[in-house]
């Protein structure tokens, strides 16, 4: 299948007839070899034949492959399979009025200041272009801008403020039709629900009613959009939405809020137009882009995704123009006047104007005046709008808490609202509203304007001078890393739930199946997930109590994803033999606390009379999987069993103290097998006492060095004093290379006459010791380029090799770096696998990054992920400082000529930059002694020691078939190792050597899934009912996604391509209903028969409701 990777650079046309029968050839004598290796290996293993393991993505779906071998297409049959399949490739480019590029391209970032809107210009008007029949229509939103957590705890945000917000709002709203508000944040609403009276419930149900307040995203909460993750952002959408579904019934959600995310990606924009919303707002756009925006009124536009080419993806967006959404930079482009509307900051009050003018309340002598000034504001305001109606923003963080201040704000702009009004020459119309009001009245006026669109991102965001807004994408890293395990966990036991719930659906009997209680804890989880994808969770710039309070959220979240895991799968396997008070499988992974990295736990045979350790690994996604598991034990003298077949495919490894530890362990080993395993399948591994049977093969140990040898006693493990120049890892795809010093030097595709420089080097910045230009939780902000981390004396370099793995640690003081080749001749053989372990512990301002150096001749060009759902191309720019040209990195980055391709597949969010061609930067980790002045109050000094993991592909290239979209695609091979890299395999141990089912494949028809398709998640939905707070109901959402791919690469046309259907899921009898649904399932499109093909468009996501019998 990958056989393309062994073209040589100089090979590329495809007429070369000699070089494609050569290739052919070569992939014909690569498949007939394997296939012979593999029936001789299954003898002696399995009844159940392993699939060809260069094709593991692309098994046969008819006969088992190793019986088998995959036809090899003709050179025309490829190229007529990959155009048929990547026609969005070849179809007419994506048109729109404007794009990022082109405002970056042009744009001087020169920072010239405007005058009293400093960041903007001087804005005039002339009053005749207001009429009687043309007034200008004033929107005013009061809003309270509600963090779940920032610089107190959710919870403690909840006791001292938000509670008392939500009553004092709907409060006043009874008081007066006219007064108008807006909720954003669920995961507050939720709280205050659970403890609300009868009375007040009903009475928040009454102003929803009235549309005097308005539900604005739904969502969880309101979600980062540089570091989270596609699952998880479609996660707490939902979450919202089934709890407004449940409790406040079927709400019109119309508008999306989002006036804190530091940056804006076109996936939320994609997903908030899936859920169904038609209209957002947003604020915190870089202020060289907003003034720019500004001056062609071109800040409210049609936002288009980058793949979509016939406009199905619009969604109309309005971006503030000026510094913050708080008061003062709301109602008009001079902060010092505006802020003498903000009725809380009279003199005397908690909180007053930095101008030195306060506010004063409007009585009956100086209402004119304050009308005419604040009019001013306002008309100058919507000189920077196409339509005479104009939205106005009241309110700020955590406002309203008090009567008396929802009392003032209110009364006091009725008075001016009324007052204006009332002057017919004025010709104005203001009024509260919200912000479908405000959208709405806009709609009125849409056919006499055109609104321009617009293609792109909104990163890097900076709100003045060169303060860019880089350092959150690597802030607090330990629980960015932790968010990709509970989300791994999370689906992983949402899927194995829903299945066990639709198995005792299905057998119609009473169970002991704990479904209420299971489904609790899956719940809360989501919650805890949700909760941490908020704008000051995910992106590590909370205070460290309001962390540790995420982190133990987190962990809570995982321990009940573990307790689901266990239970469903031991329902589904045991069945009858299941019992709810009995722990029949235990999770092998263990989370001591939320600030410990995860252990696996020792599976010990001594001082046991049995002899036989049972295991069941779960493979959570869509295609069969060939990889390697490791298990901890305490003998080394084991030999493994499946289906009573001895597996010789495995590795005994020493377990060492430390990732950067050169200690070995006593009595306790690292058991590797190589698995073979179908999709969303249970499959049972056996661990034997060797007495007789040849027990597993022990790695050997080598060292450069003689001072690096252990003085302790290493067990039965070799070690060796090699004296090598080079050192160097293969297996029969690869040769990586390394100098004695460690360093990587090249990578080789064997058979490919020429190497790959490639380098890779530990670097470090520091921050600047300027006041106010330091970096933070927030800001990027070095002292100038980084600098490498030299060798130092005291540095390990230690070589392992076995059968199934080698590896090359180097253990430095500040960091732990290995690089891991398998030789399993499956797809992981492609890639070699990059574990970085930092702790940065020491008292002083330092940011650490990977780099890598490769010879790829890609300009000042790359891409990036945006949430893990699509690439955007990024350029780096000489007229923008080094922070600016940082980018966020929720899952991958590549950089790619016309022969190669470098993609860093990534486990966690983080930031990446190309500062030179040929070169991605990948940040590790931050400590910061300082804060950045953007409200957190202190530094980033509470890191915890993390394992960054990472995948590195090189892939070579025929040609680059577009230089110039926006967009690119990873290959579908980069794909499904970003998903093996995100959704690890699962392992139990089984409390019994009781083997009932040696596999158990969860859904009828997995294997034919198409390798194009993905299951995003397939989630219970809960009861609809009053009494039924946490019941599973017969409901599941089917989530599904399609890839959008590379299709250079000739192995792509040897993927399974088919549309899935139902029954590839569940039995017809065994389903009542399908419905395609908007993504949050609160619009029904389409019913579908129980037989239809589950069509997804290339790119997008697509929701199924599924109602079981």
């Amino acid at each position: 299948m990958l056989q393309s990777i062994n073209m040589n650079r100089n090979e590329h046309q495809v007429t070369d007839e000699k070089h494609i029968h050569e290739r052919l050839d070569h992939l014909q004598e690569s498949i007939q070899d394997l296939d012979k290796s593999i029936k001789g290996e299954d003898k002696k293993q399995s009844a159940r034949p392993v699939p060809p393991p260069p094709v593991p993505l692309a098994v046969s779906k008819t006969e088992p492959p190793a019986e088998k071998p995959i036809p090899i297409p003709s050179e025309t049959e490829k190229v007529s399979n990959t155009l048929n399949r990547c026609i969005w490739r070849n179809s007419s480019p994506v048109n729109t009025t404007f794009e990022i590029r082109q405002l970056y391209d042009t744009l001087p970032f020169d920072d010239v200041k405007g005058g009293v809107w400093t960041q903007g210009f001087d804005i005039t008007y002339d009053p005749s272009q207001w009429t009687s029949n043309n007034k200008l229509k004033i929107i005013l939103m009061p809003h309270s801008h509600c963090d779940p957590g920032w610089i107190h705890t959710f919870e403690g945000y909840f006791q001292h403020a938000t509670k008392y917000i939500i009553d004092n709002v709907i409060t006043i709203l009874n008081t007066n039709k006219k007064y108008k508000f807006i909720w954003a944040e669920i995961s507050f609403l939720s709280l205050w629900w659970d403890q609300a009276s009868s009375d007040q419930r009903q009475l928040l149900k009454k102003v929803i009613n009235n549309k005097q307040l308005e539900i604005v995203t739904g969502g969880w909460v309101m979600n980062d959009e540089a570091n989270t993750h596609y699952f998880a952002m479609v996660d707490q959408l939902i979450e919202g939405h089934q709890f407004i579904e449940n409790n406040l019934g079927n709400i019109s959600l119309q508008s999306s809020w989002a006036n804190d995310p530091f940056g804006y990606s076109p996936t939320m924009a994609y997903l908030l137009h899936g859920i169904g919303i038609q209209y957002m707002a947003i604020q915190r756009v870089h202020y060289h882009i907003k003034k720019s925006l500004a001056k062609d009124k071109q800040l409210e536009f049609t936002w288009q995704q980058t793949w979509d080419r016939n406009n199905s993806t619009r969604i109309f967006t309005h971006v503030m123009p000026f510094y913050s959404y708080d008061v003062p930079h709301t109602c008009g482009p001079d902060p010092k006047i505006c802020c003498q509307f903000d009725f809380r900051r009279t003199t005397g009050s908690d909180v007053t104007c930095p101008w030195g003018i306060n506010a004063v309340l409007i009585t009956d002598e100086n209402i004119r005046e304050r009308a005419q000034t604040l009019l001013d504001q306002y008309r100058k305001k919507s000189q920077l709008y196409r339509t005479n109606v104009l939205f106005v923003q009241l309110g700020d963080d955590f406002r309203y808490v008090k009567m008396d201040e929802a009392t003032k704000q209110f009364e006091n702009y009725d008075k001016l609202f009324t007052y204006m009004n009332q002057q017919a020459d004025w010709n104005v119309d203001a009024q509260f509203g919200t912000l479908s009001d405000y959208f709405e009245q806009l709609l009125q006026q849409k056919s006499q304007t055109q609104f321009p669109s617009y293609m792109g991102d909104f990163f890097t965001y900076a709100d003045r001078a060169d303060h860019y807004w880089s350092g959150y994408y690597t802030s607090r890293a330990f629980f960015k890393r932790m968010d990709r395990i509970v989300e791994s966990y999370l689906r992983a036991s949402e899927i194995l739930f829903s299945m066990a719930h639709a198995k005792m659906l299905e057998q119609k009997t009473t169970s002991q199946f704990p479904k209420d209680n299971l489904f609790e804890m899956l719940v809360k989880a989501r919650r805890n997930l949700g909760l941490f994808q908020h704008h000051d969770g995910i992106t590590g710039t909370a205070k460290d109590h309001v962390v540790n309070d995420y982190g133990l959220k987190l962990q809570t979240a995982i321990s009940s994803s573990q307790n689901v895991m266990e239970q469903s799968a031991a329902y589904l396997l045991y069945q009858n033999d299941f019992r709810a008070d009995t722990d029949l499988l235990l999770s092998n992974i263990q989370f001591k606390t939320f600030e410990s990295l995860p252990t696996r736990k020792l599976i010990s045979f001594n001082n046991q009379e049995q002899k036989i350790k049972v295991i069941y690994i779960y493979n959570p996604t869509d295609q069969r999987r060939t990889q390697i598991v490791k298990i901890l034990i305490d003998t080394y003298q084991v030999y493994v069993t499946s289906n009573n077949q001895v597996i010789n495919s495995c590795q005994i490894d020493p377990k060492w103290t430390g990732r950067k530890s050169n200690m070995i362990e006593k009595n306790m080993f690292e058991l590797l097998i190589l698995v073979n395993i179908e999709a969303y399948s249970l499959k049972e591994y056996t661990i034997h006492v060797s007495t007789t049977q040849q027990s597993c093969p022990l790695s050997n140990i080598e060292y450069i060095n003689e001072k690096d040898k252990p003085m302790e006693s290493s067990g039965p493990f070799k070690l060796e004093l090699i004296d090598k120049k080079e050192i160097k890892l293969n297996n029969r795809f690869l040769s990586v290379s390394f100098s004695k010093t460690g360093a990587l030097l090249s990578v080789q595709h064997l058979q490919h006459d020429e190497k790959i420089s490639f380098t890779t080097n530990v670097i470090h910045y520091g921050t600047s010791t300027q006041t106010d230009h330091n970096s933070g939780a927030y800001l990027f902000l070095p002292d100038g380029e980084a600098k490498d981390i030299p060798m130092g004396d005291h540095d390990v370099i230690r070589i392992q090799r076995g059968l199934l793995v080698n590896r090359v640690a180097i253990l430095h003081e500040m960091y732990a770096l290995q690089y891991k080749l398998t030789n399993i001749n499956g797809s992981d053989d492609y890639i070699v696998e990059l574990s970085a372990t930092t702790h940065l512990n020491m008292n002083q301002d330092i940011e650490l990054a990977l780099r890598f150096t490769t010879g790829i001749k890609n300009g000042d060009e790359f891409f990036t992920d945006l949430n893990g759902f699509q690439m955007i191309r990024r350029k780096t720019y000489s007229k923008i400082q080094l922070q600016g040209n940082v980018y966020p990195m929720p899952t991958m980055a590549y950089i790619e000529d016309d022969h190669m391709r470098f993609t860093v597949l990534s486990g966690q969010p983080s930031g990446v930059a190309c500062l030179k061609s040929g070169v991605v930067d990948v940040f590790l980790d931050r400590r910061l002694t300082r804060d950045d002045n953007r409200g957190l109050g202190q530094g980033v000094t509470d890191n915890r020691e993390i394992i960054s993991t990472f995948k590195l592909l090189f892939e070579p290239r025929r040609t680059i078939a577009d230089k110039i979209s926006l967009t690119g695609y990873p290959t579908l091979l980069a794909h499904h190792h970003s998903i093996e890299l995100l959704y690890p395999m699962h392992i139990f141990q089984s409390t019994s050597i009781k083997i009932l089912q040696h596999e158990l494949n969860l859904f009828s028809k997995i294997n034919l899934f198409p390798s194009d398709y993905h299951l995003v998640n397939l989630r219970t939905l809960n009861e609809n009912r009053d009494d039924s707070k946490y019941s599973p109901s017969k409901n599941l959402a089917l989530i599904l996604r399609r890839f959008a791919y590379d299709c250079d690469e000739i192995y792509d046309s040897l993927f399974h391509f088919e549309q899935p259907i139902s029954e590839h899921f569940f039995q017809a009898n065994q389903i009542q209903s399908i419905e395609q649904t908007s993504l949050s399932l609160r619009h029904v499109q389409n019913q579908l028969a129980v037989t239809s093909k589950l069509d997804v468009p290339i790119a997008e996501i697509t929701t199924y409701k599924i109602k079981m019998k």
